[in-house]
């Protein structure tokens, strides 16, 4: 009788497999689809390639396999054309986000990364949308603090080589973010100061940082064995912060904003802070605490890693091309100087070797996993595909900013495509070219993380030189991982460094 049980169990469980493969393969509206077999009858062929860290880079080989619209699973599709993520991300296309978005929810509130509907994002928006206009971000009281920090940062890195010449610039340009965006959001009495405080608790965070990033995947996709594996861990380690630095940031960022609201001497005027705590909700309501932490937890996830990936990636092909270093190098000490040794900001911003060298960094290397979902909002086509209503949609970074038909010679550093271009030819790169997202959703803090990227590395690349030496990291080591902020295999990157023979500089 047991036996005559189990063998339906098993025929009923047999039967179901089959018809979903039957169905998947010939029934269901996504049969049509190019993309492999496998990604139409099951969502866990994706799940394995991010749980092993390579989502982004096997969803590029798929487009370069199957086309510009691939199936990676049941109900969910990859685009890597520019009209369809014109369609996606565009105003127009009305797409909310997908529920993977919830990953990035803090102390029960949703900051404006991750609002789903069009309507609601419009509306949490204008909370902060002046605050990153260029208009603000471009004043001396913004970008002073910047440049001080630039300065103790080539103080730190000239220390640091009077015993070894190697620096692992990832950890630093790290710490350099984290202290811009801290004091633009806090103000300056609540920012963080990393650069020099060797033994202070932010740099125990960050540097437990790269760890969560490359287990956040598990999390992502399975929460609970995550915290299984996590205790497990922590224990064999005898470790009980393993993998707890997105807590403590948490938790320190509460302590911040509390801090700054039980001591309004604090609560400095032009940080985002100060003017979250002086809005107002629709039904003029102040805005929650909660929120308000969130919204700025939020701010230093995106613009910590960003900045601190756009940097080390730059300064490590630069490293690899002296040629190009050489003359970026010229080319910023060419530029007109102000009483304090430095060049004008807006030079910087404007020179034009510098900006190539930047932009060729970020196609080459993308700043995050391109993992930005949309929900199609009705059934419509897409390229010819009707898609239902409910369906992911997305748009691959990775594919976007090697396609072949567009940037010649994809996979490899050259700058001088961006410098060399005519005007056709540079519109085109321009539109594949998504380093900050796309469309109605861009990151609103571009124009505050074009202003660290470039003030740095013109400081750094006037008063060093750097190169790859016997101990520097290598390209294994530095290929991107399909984390959400593309984190080298490695977790660090090193290079060697001297003081530049050319001319002499004051950064800060």
């Amino acid at each position: 009788m047991t036996g005559n049980f189990f063998a339906l169990v098993f025929a009923l469980l047999l039967s179901l497999a089959v018809g979903r493969v039957v169905y998947a393969l010939f029934w269901s509206p996504y049969k049509d689809i190019p993309g492999p077999r496998l990604c139409k009858i099951t969502r866990y062929w994706i799940v394995y390639q991010d749980m092993w860290l390579r989502r982004s880079k096997k969803i590029g080989e798929w487009h370069h396999t199957y086309g510009d619209v691939v199936l990676i699973a049941p109900g969910e599709i990859s685009f890597s054309s520019v009209s369809l993520t014109k369609e996606i991300y565009g105003s127009t296309g009305r797409h909310p986000k997908g529920h993977y978005f919830d990953n990035f929810m803090f102390y029960g509130e949703r900051p404006l990364f991750c609002t789903l509907g069009v309507k609601e994002h419009r509306q949490v928006l204008k909370r902060t949308f002046a605050f990153y206009q260029p208009t603000a971000i471009y004043q001396s009281s913004t970008l002073q603090p910047i440049w001080n920090n630039v300065g103790k940062l080539i103080d730190r890195i000239k220390k640091e080589i009077e015993g070894h010449p190697t620096v692992d610039v990832l950890l630093y340009c790290n710490f350099f973010s984290f202290d811009n965006i801290t004091g633009l959001v806090y103000g300056p009495h609540l920012g963080a100061r990393t650069i020099e405080e060797s033994d202070c608790e932010e740099r125990k965070i960050l540097e437990g940082w790269k760890e969560v990033e490359v287990w956040n995947n598990l999390f992502y996709n399975f929460p609970l064995v995550h915290k299984i594996i996590r205790a497990a861990l922590s224990y064999a380690k005898s470790d009980p912060t393993f993998l707890s630095a997105e807590e403590r940031l948490t938790d320190w960022n509460m302590e911040k904003v509390t801090c700054a609201r039980n001591n309004p001497d604090k609560m400095i005027a032009g940080s985002l802070l100060y003017q979250l705590s002086n809005a107002k909700t629709p039904d003029g309501e102040p805005l929650s605490i909660s929120w308000i932490a969130s919204e700025i937890l939020d701010n230093l996830h995106a613009a910590q890693t960003t900045v601190a990936l756009a940097l080390t990636y730059t300064l490590w092909n630069l490293a690899r091309h002296p040629e190009w270093q050489d003359r970026v190098r010229e080319e910023l000490h060419a530029l007109p100087r102000k009483a304090d040794g430095s060049p004008e900001f807006s030079d910087i911003l404007h020179a034009p070797i510098l900006d190539a060298c930047i932009r060729e960094s970020s196609r080459c290397n993308p700043l995050s996993s391109g993992r930005a979902e949309r929900v199609v909002p009705v059934e419509k086509p897409y390229s010819n595909i009707v898609l239902p209503a409910g369906t992911i949609v997305s748009t691959s970074t990775w594919s976007m900013h090697h396609r072949t038909d567009i940037f010649e010679d994809a996979h490899s550093y050259k700058p001088e495509r961006w410098l060399n271009a005519d005007e056709d030819t540079l519109r085109a790169m321009e539109s594949c070219y998504m380093p900050f997202g796309y469309g109605a959703r861009l990151c609103l803090g571009k124009a505050f993380a074009l202003a660290e990227i470039k003030l740095l590395l013109a400081g750094v690349v006037m008063v060093f030189e750097f190169w790859n030496g016997p101990q520097s990291t290598t390209e294994w080591n530095m290929e991107q991982l399909g984390t959400q902020n593309a984190m080298p295999r490695g977790q660090r990157c090193d290079l060697n460094f001297g003081l530049s023979g050319v001319g002499t500089s004051k950064a800060g």
